[in-house]
């Protein structure tokens, strides 16, 4: 270096180097570079290194100057080599920064007189370079100096490794949410009129594109689509144009010099390392507002060779012959580029995964787009492999897991290479493709070519023709009807040829299907223009009224015209995007697409699919025969819930004629969309959006007049109020206690929770319009949208439609029970109304005139009186207050801006007006006059606009309320006089708790008879309209005395509280069953343990209390989610569109939530909480699952298990969850799960519970919530300990992490659960059997056994055990009926006549596509298809006859062939494959993997037993599991049948234990809310050897199925003897701890046992099984 090239300085080392990372890589703390390059067959490999001039750190090398120098580094093949992969690595001396250091490869060179290579050998571009030493933004195209020869460059390792992701991690949005925008970096800004800030440097960049993500935001994009954005020679075009000699380009950049380098002239700094700086930046960015990023890649030819000539050397130079295609010897050209990358060859296919993986892993992008992607498949011969190496290897590739992979499935090989519908996979359906075809039928059906109605109809419904036959899915079709290659939307409508003079040759497409609507290119014609317009929204409604992926082009939201040039390969500034159109378009083009993305969002269980349409899903109306291009047809949601309305109607007319559309009767349509319609007519998705974000003025009055004629149509086309009446529960029936008697089991004590499904979802669009609604009018009421723009509204006018709106309001909640919440929720925002509108106006004159105060400019009470004739609002309440408080004090203005500031009004607000108040109040007069005008005008001021105002409520009511309540009222407001006109009570925090109780239990009393009143059918509308308002601000009365008093813990002061709040959201949600069986039970129970009076005394009263309260916490915790998911997107969408501060948005809901009874109810629940806990002496954890070790492991945190099973943790890892449901399976690595809450917790028999307790992970919940926040706070991402005892009790503590190695760690968490499934199936020996299935192995078994024939080798343990425990019983416990299908009867049945021909195979070859390697979301897809087939089985004819034959031998030995009675053939089949098809499950899947056990050992019996009409059901353990004492028996009961005892059923069951010989100890109190009423029916019961397996977790994976389905019920615990009945209870858990012990002793070990009691209070076994 220096002054003698190629020697090496002394504090510069060499070292042997790693193969792998590829390319040239410093160690991320520096002192180390490594370099590697794939070069096979080479005998001599020198890497070339070249200190520019200025290097930075060139004084730290011995012997190197400022100057620079060079050096050449001979690599040693035995030392320096691995396979092809030569590497070396230089150990740099303190403080060299290497970044800037240039290098290239010099392979097998002629050595001159030194030893060095010549100096005319080919130096080698890096393949895998991460930089190079190119231009950047503003040599964009510069010609005249040297020849674009660049060099590889070491990068700035903080560029590589110190990049501030900011914790912004990628969307990880599925790929049927997506919707693309394809663009190209430097045209999305490189047009002046973008107004970038520091334009110059910004424009056409990285930085640059990031200043435009709001736009995309506002249309609605979640993937942008890049155009080439890795390093191209924008010159590598020698032609101008020759219209007007302009220096051509290559703008798009498909002639890739480096795929691992950000393009540099995208960068807008020219340094080192800036466009990985930028291009880091802006995926972050695009990331942080939820937008993915995808890549436009071309890996099927490279820049080597670009128009016959090139100044640099790469992968030809290195190995032409694994790198390119060759045929003889020269490159061939299925890319029409000049070369083909051979790219798999495995060299070069390593070379590709190892591009992608950097770009993934590194750059954190989300996926690719492969330009020409047909000519990946080809193989070293040129021909076409559907099996090709580079597929299986990305589909294999850990760090492209979770990439998005989209073909452009063609070449310029035809047929050969035309692949759309047919591109591999290599591995389980994964790859999208742009669909070429569903261009090609948009644009001829749209323009209007006969016959293409069918193909439209295909194409819109998802491609099914193209994708189906190979597992993909609607979402792998990627439509569009424009892209980069090709015409823009604008000049599709505008061309009937292309215009590529400009491009100086005859190059782009012939093939358009364009029609330029009747004059070729611009024209000032109206009527031209008008059809292109139309026909463009034509193109965007077909895009995204489509089943499939959507992708737009750049521009063509806004109609970016090229000027007829469809190959704008090498135009620069003809593709540029241009801001000022767009901005012209804002309201027209722009608004149309904006808002039909947001419709199809809208509709996203229509289009966002993930399977292909059917007629169930599309209604055809339109004659088939017909060949005029009119299509007409309905598309349904039908898992639509809360989505809007599930329905829409499509008429497509290409054509001249008039068409009529029949609209289908049975529901009512509004219109969307009319492409015939100018703007804003053309498209309207949200009318309330609209009006206030686009009408050019807008006042309460405008905005009430609109809700109100919102309401009006509703209503009138609305049929749920009718239904939800016939449903209305009678509200003094609630309060009546002889309507409250306890039933007998005669009288089933439940009441059914079956809805009509179309009622339902008629409700739950009812919901979607009404949230809405009060979204709208509580943004009004917080002043976030405008009280008046640009229009004068005269008081009474104002009032006028105040009444208006109100009266509707109350009709509409008189008339329809399901939205009574809604309506009461709406009217408390808008304001009084009355007569009084006029006064306002008039009043204020009088007052002026009374005390003769000037009506001249320049003074407070004239500005005041100018806006009060001009435009009364609201804040005229707070103004005139604030003004009583400066007169009240004498003058004290610092009063006056006090109270403003308490109403939210500020000065700025004041001036805003459109009369302004820019003056403050002043003495005037007397004074003492003037308080009593104002007095009295401030009354009529509320009386229109304060709804909520107590005084006036009161006031307003007393002519609708009895006297008794009117009295109540009158004492507790005190005299007229002395009460405040305001919203407190005032002074309550001064009250004794005493005092301040009675006063809530007076408005309790009041406010009870209001409610009668208000659910009275008799009562007139306006009556209803003053009662919900005085209702309204009781119960905010209400709630001011719950929140002051919080040092309340008397149990039966809370109590009482408590059912006041619950009659109230009662009496608003009549409807809610489980709400108003709640009111009825806490009526009923709540005041006996109150006062410790319940059952065994204050243990027991506790503890029923605390199940109350458990399952009230739970509804109103769903009650809260409800409302949560209905506002808050709302919220979100309006508050965007009309500027709210995000803050704000943020606590929207949570500030309505607090203002409610729910808030009330939350409160007090809290409050009792830690009574009942201590008077029940209740620990604060319960052991669901225990261990008797330690379990230590790193703390995380989840807010739920779900989803989770697929998650593998590396490291032990303890779990502190929210919500666990009990269907999860625990994952990999996972020692310990802790629930943070009860309410989130399973039952100890729910699936999730059994599996942990087989796998041995501790699994506990906690009762005191702020014991787990405290655990999180202080130990969170540290390593504890968890040890539990057998009283209940948990420690955990932090504890000495045992060791660091990630790769002993890993082994620990795997081996301290189980073996990872991916470990088990790579050993080869195993593989196959771990997938195998058996299905035609039937081990010679008979259709059907008896219980005397059955063994070991027959039926699982479910069978077997009940078989043996039978005879063995003492006679007062009683076993059901029961016969059994045999493992191997599926396999007979699947191999029978009537199904082995057609379901067999097909369930074979569905089975064949499992592998060792199938995620869990594949094999899910493939189980859901194995089950359809399943599902379709016919029953043998054999079968039916054997199980008659059985159940009539089991009939006649037992004297009563109830097994046969209730046997039906067709539904005891139906019933049978489900149990089947449970075997082909997701979850067996995980399990059988986790154990390392194999499908193949898996064998199914099912058991068929009569299903007893369960009065009980119950669970025992003869060993206690919590404490594992032998003595004492553990046991749980429901109501009903069991399945809401181990299914996952929210609640707990009632727990007990009993020692021998003792009385029974109650721990909990039953909490559910469901009890399932069976009916005279089979079971089916999945009788499985998977228990029987070593090591696999089998119980609760299978299906058990009743032949007739459960009727579901809702639980009501005061008619409950079982409850209610202290001495029956202690009875019969008695009776149930010595039917434990009398099946223990006929086993001889300790029993997990199930059963049921019948409505004589017998007692039956139906299955039992050593305990785990």
């Amino acid at each position: 270096m220096g002054q003698s090239g190629g020697k090496m300085p002394g504090n510069l080392q060499l070292a042997k180097g790693e193969p792998r990372p590829k390319g040239c890589c410093e160690s991320p703390k520096g002192g180390e570079v490594n370099f590697t390059i794939d070069a096979p067959g080479r005998g001599s490999v020198w890497l070339y290194l070249l200190l520019p001039e200025g290097h930075e750190g060139a004084s730290t090398l011995e012997g190197v100057d400022s100057s620079g120098g060079e050096l050449y580094v001979q690599l040693d093949p035995s030392t320096n080599k691995t396979g092809d992969t030569w590497h070396v690595k230089l150990t740099l001396p303190g403080g060299f920064d290497p970044k800037g250091a240039k290098y290239m490869w010099i392979l097998d060179p002629k050595l001159d007189q030194h030893g060095l290579p010549e100096a005319n050998a080919v130096r080698i571009l890096d393949p895998c370079a991460k930089c190079l030493d190119s231009r950047y933004a503003k040599d964009w195209n510069k010609r005249g100096g040297p020849k674009f020869s660049p060099m590889a460059v070491v990068p700035d390792r903080r560029a590589i490794y110190e990049f501030d992701w900011q914790g912004v991690k990628p969307p990880n949005l599925h790929l049927k949410d997506l919707v693309i925008y394809e663009a190209h970096v430097r045209g999305f800004t490189r047009n002046p009129d973008s107004k970038l800030q520091d334009w110059d440097a910004t424009a056409g960049t990285f930085l640059g594109f990031i200043q435009k993500i709001p736009h995309l935001l506002k249309l609605g994009i979640n993937a942008v689509e890049l155009l080439p954005v890795y390093e191209f020679d924008e010159t590598a075009c020698p032609r101008k144009n020759p219209e007007n000699g302009e220096q051509l380009c290559n703008f798009w950049g498909y002639s890739t010099v480096n795929f691992f380098v950000p393009m540099q002239r995208f960068s807008s700094r020219d340094r080192i390392g800036a466009a990985i700086v930028g291009f880091k930046t802006l995926v972050r960015e695009l990331h942080r507002q939820g937008i993915e990023v995808i890549l436009d890649v071309v890996f099927n030819h490279t820049a080597e060779g670009a128009w016959g000539e090139h100044f640099w050397h790469s992968w030809a130079a290195i190995a032409k012959n694994r790198y390119y295609i060759l045929s003889n010897g020269q490159d061939t050209n299925y890319t029409g580029c000049g070369n083909t990358v051979n790219a798999n060859d495995p060299m070069c296919s390593d070379w590709i995964v190892e591009c992608l993986s950097y770009w993934v892993d590194e750059m954190h992008v989300d996926g690719f787009r492969f330009d020409l992607a047909s000519a990946l498949t080809r193989g070293n011969d040129g021909k076409v492999s559907m099996d090709p190496l580079l597929i299986k290897k990305m589909a294999n590739e850990p760090k492209l897991k979770r990439a998005k992979f989209i073909a452009e499935a063609w070449d310029c090989s035809w047929p050969d290479g035309y692949l759309v519908g047919k591109f591999p996979s290599g591995g389980p359906p994964r790859w999208a493709e742009w669909n070429g075809i569903f261009r090609d039928t948009i644009r001829c059906f749209i323009k209007g070519d006969e016959g293409k109605k069918g193909d439209f109809a295909t194409r819109i419904c998802g491609s099914s023709d193209l994708f189906k036959h190979n597992g993909r899915k609607p979402f792998h079709s990627i439509n569009f009807i424009t892209a980069h290659d090709g015409f823009t939307l604008k000049d599709l409508v505008s061309y009937n040829g292309k215009h590529n003079t400009c491009n100086g040759e005859n190059s782009g497409d012939d093939h358009n299907n364009s029609w330029n609507c009747g004059h070729e290119g611009d024209t000032g014609d109206g009527g031209v223009n008008h059809l292109r317009s139309r026909q463009i929204r034509n193109f965007m409604v077909a895009l995204f009224m489509s089943a499939g992926t959507p992708m737009i082009l750049y521009g063509d939201e806004y109609g970016r015209s090229q000027r007829g040039c469809n190959n704008g390969w090498c135009q620069d500034a003809r593709c540029w995007f241009s801001w000022s159109d767009s901005e012209k378009q804002e309201n027209n083009l722009m608004r149309f697409v904006r808002l039909l993305i947001s419709l199809r969002k809208q509709y996203a269980g229509i289009f966002n699919r993930e399977e292909f349409m059917s007629n169930k899903d599309i209604w055809w109306r339109v004659h088939w025969d017909d060949p005029y291009n009119y299509i007409c047809y309905v598309l349904h949601d039908h898992h639509a819930t809360g989505q809007g309305y599930a329905g829409l109607m499509v008429a497509f007319n290409a054509g001249h004629e008039v068409r009529c559309c029949d609209l289908p009767q049975d529901k009512p349509w509004y219109r969307i969309i009319d492409t015939n319609l100018p703007a804003p007519k053309d498209i309207c998705v949200n009318f309330i959006i609209e009006s206030e974000t686009k009408w050019g003025h807008m006042t309460l009055m405008h905005r009430y007049n609109n809700c109100r004629d919102m309401i009006q149509t509703w209503s009138s086309r609305s049929n749920t109020g009718e239904a939800a009446m016939r449903r209305m529960p009678s509200w003094s029936a609630t309060f009546n206690k002889d309507a409250l008697r306890r039933a007998s089991w005669s009288r089933l004590p439940s009441a059914s929770l079956l809805i009509d499904p179309e009622e339902e979802k008629s409700e739950e669009q009812d919901d979607e319009l009404w949230s809405w609604i009060f979204v709208w009018q509580r943004f009004s009421f917080m002043r976030l949208l405008d009280w008046q723009r640009n229009y004068n509204t005269k008081p009474r006018e104002l009032a006028g439609a105040t009444d208006s709106l109100a009266n509707k309001i109350c009709s509409v909640w008189k008339e329809y029970p399901n939205i009574r919440l809604w309506a009461r929720w709406t009217l408390a925002t808008i304001g009084r109304g009355g007569n009084q509108g006029q006064a306002i106006r008039d009043e204020i004159l009088h007052i002026m005139h009374r005390n003769k105060i000037p009506e001249t400019k320049g003074h407070f009470y004239e500005e005041w009186h100018q806006k009060l004739h001009n435009n009364t609002t609201p804040d005229d309440v707070g103004i005139c207050k604030a003004l009583l408080a400066f007169l009240r004090t004498g003058g004290k203005m610092e009063e006056y801006w006090k109270v403003l500031h308490d109403h939210g009004i500020t000065k700025e607000r004041l001036a805003s007006y459109e009369r302004s108040i820019t003056k403050e109040p002043y003495m005037h007069g007397d004074a003492g006059r003037l308080i009593m005008e104002f007095e009295n005008y401030l009354r009529i001021l509320q009386s229109v606009h304060d709804a909520l105002d107590l005084k006036t409520a009161i006031d307003a009511a007393k002519s609708c309320l009895p006297k008794q309540v009117m009295d109540q009222l009158q004492e507790i407001s005190g005299s007229d006089a002395k009460m405040k006109r305001s919203r407190s009570l005032g002074s309550l925090d001064k009250d004794s708790q005493e005092k301040s109780h009675q006063r809530f239990m007076k408005l309790a009393e009041a406010r009870l008879g209001i409610l009668g009143i208000l659910n009275d059918s008799k009562t007139d509308v306006g009556v209803i309209r003053q009662l919900l308002l005085l209702d309204y601000s009781l119960e905010t009365q209400q709630s001011v005395i719950a929140q002051g008093n919080t040092d309340e813990t008397r149990l039966p002061t809370l109590c009482e509280q408590m059912k006041a709040f619950l009659t109230s959201v009662v009496g608003h949600i009549p409807l809610h069953g489980e709400l108003r069986a709640l009111l009825v039970d806490w009526t009923q129970l709540a005041p006996e343990c109150a006062n410790l009076k319940f059952g065994a005394g204050p243990a027991e009263s506790a503890l029923m209390l605390k199940a109350l309260c458990d399952r009230l916490a739970r509804v109103v915790g769903e009650q809260v989610d409800t409302f949560q998911t209905l506002l808050a997107p709302k919220a979100t969408t309006l508050g965007q569109a009309v500027g709210v501060e995000k803050n704000v948005l943020e606590v929207f809901v949570d500030e309505v939530l607090r203002g409610s009874a729910l808030f009330a109810l939350s409160l007090i629940l809290k409050r009792l909480e830690p009574q009942l806990r201590s008077i029940a002496q209740l620990p604060p954890w319960q052991m669901i699952s225990a261990v008797d070790h330690p379990v230590q492991g790193e703390l995380v945190s989840v807010p739920r298990m779900l989803h989770m099973q697929d998650k593998i943790f590396e490291t032990p890892t303890i779990m502190l969850s929210g919500l666990v449901s009990g269907e999860e399976e625990v994952p990999v690595g996972v020692q310990a799960v802790l629930v943070r809450d009860a309410k989130s917790a399973p039952d100890i028999l729910s699936h999730c519970a059994v599996r942990a307790r087989n796998s041995g992970v501790l699994l506990a919940s906690c009762y005191d919530s702020t014991l787990t926040e405290k655990i999180e706070a202080e130990l969170l991402g540290q390593w504890v300990q968890v040890v539990c005892s057998a009283d209940g009790s948990v420690e955990i503590k932090a504890a000495e992490r045992p060791m660091a190695d990630p790769k002993r760690m890993r082994m620990m968490a795997r081996s301290a659960s189980r073996d990872l499934t991916q470990e088990l199936m790579s050993k080869e020996t195993d593989s196959t059997k771990l997938v195998n299935m058996n299905l035609k192995e039937d081990f010679g078994c008979k259709w059907v056994v008896t219980p005397e024939k059955m063994d070991k080798s027959k039926v699982g343990s479910k069978s077997l055990n009940l078989a043996l425990l039978k005879p063995q019983l003492p006679k007062d416990i009683l076993t059901p009926q029961a016969v059994a299908m045999p493992y191997g009867s599926m396999q007979k049945a699947l191999t029978s006549r009537e199904n082995a021909k057609e379901w067999l195979s097909k369930l074979e070859a569905c089975l064949a596509q499992l592998q060792p390697t199938s995620s869990n979301e594949d094999a899910k897809t493939i189980f859901q298809e194995a089950q359809v087939y399943v599902n379709a089985l016919q029953m043998p004819s054999e079968l039916d006859q054997a199980l008659r034959s059985a159940m009539e031998e089991v009939g006649s030995k037992e004297g009563e062939k109830r097994l046969l009675n209730l046997y039906h053939r067709g539904d005891a089949w139906d019933a049978t494959k489900q149990v089947w098809a449970s075997l082909f499950g997701l979850r067996p899947w995980v399990s059988l993997a986790k154990a390392g056990r194999s499908f193949y050992d898996l064998n199914m019996a099912v058991l068929v037993q009569e299903l007893l009409p369960a009065k009980y059901a119950f669970v025992l353990h003869t060993k206690n599991p919590f404490t594992n004492d032998p003595n004492e028996v553990y046991g749980e009961v429901v109501p009903g049948r069991g399945e809401t005892l181990v299914g996952n059923y929210p609640g707990r069951a009632l727990s007990f234990r009993a020692r021998k010989g003792e009385t029974p100890v109650v721990t909990s109190f039953l909490s559910k809310s469901t009890l399932l009423r069976t009916q005279e029916c089979l079971i089916f019961r999945s009788d499985s050897n998977g228990e029987d397996l070593e090591g696999f977790a089998g119980a609760g994976l299978f299906e058990s199925i009743c032949a007739t389905s459960d009727i579901p019920c809702m639980v009501r615990f005061h008619r409950l003897r079982l409850l209610t009945d202290h001495s029956f209870r202690q009875t019969l858990l008695s009776k149930l701890a010595e039917a434990g012990r009398a099946v223990e002793k006929a086993f001889g070990s300790p029993q997990d046992i199930e059963g049921c009691v019948d409505p004589q209070d017998r007692i039956f076994i139906v299955q039992s099984r050593p305990q785990v």
